[in-house]
């Protein structure tokens, strides 16, 4: 609930998010089920975000439980996580409703094989308590989407009944010495 809301005690240090998503790959790999594969595509040497890194491990952490809950267990599937740079533009509306500003983001992509989020539920999936799973709490992605707003980044989502799902995250860069 504080991480929803934004309120929750964070230790900000400069990540790169790469080596950190690359650190974090074996816990990743456990929490998912056997039958599904993990896929790891991280751009090297990446602009730093500023971040507690237990927030960012909560983010993939729940983008990548959700992604093999809905490839589902005993299903071959495959979950793609990917890093790279992006540089916004113009102002837009991110999937949790947040304005994103223009300007320079990490992107961490989360993209599964499973079955897909209908229209329906992409109106609610980042509200608290809703869950779409007979177990669960649905506090995940309003989790994520309290983290994304306590740093000023965005989240898009792309989903096709049937074919999967890609969470694309938005960290703002910090500006540091490597950039």
């Amino acid at each position: 609930l504080l991480a929803y809301s934004g309120k929750g005690q964070v230790v900000v240090r400069h990540l790169d998010v790469s080596q950190a998503v690359n650190e974090m790959a074996d816990l990743v790999q456990f929490s998912i089920p056997k039958s599904v594969s993990l896929a790891l595509n991280l751009e090297r040497r990446l602009a730093m975000v500023a971040m507690d890194p237990s927030q960012l491990q909560q983010i993939l952490m729940n983008l990548v439980i959700n992604a093999g809950e809905a490839i589902g267990e005993g299903n071959p599937g495959r979950i793609t996580v990917a890093t790279s740079k992006t540089d916004v533009q113009t102002p837009f509306t991110d999937a949790i409703g947040e304005e994103i500003a223009p300007g320079r983001y990490v992107t961490i992509e989360v993209s599964d094989t499973g079955s897909g989020v209908d229209l329906e539920k992409k109106a609610k999936i980042f509200d608290p308590f809703f869950t779409s799973k007979f177990t669960g709490r649905g506090l995940g992605l309003a989790a994520v989407a309290g983290i994304l707003r306590s740093q000023k980044g965005g989240i898009m989502l792309e989903s096709t009944p049937g074919k999967g799902s890609t969470f694309r995250v938005l960290l703002p860069i910090v500006r540091t010495n490597r950039d």
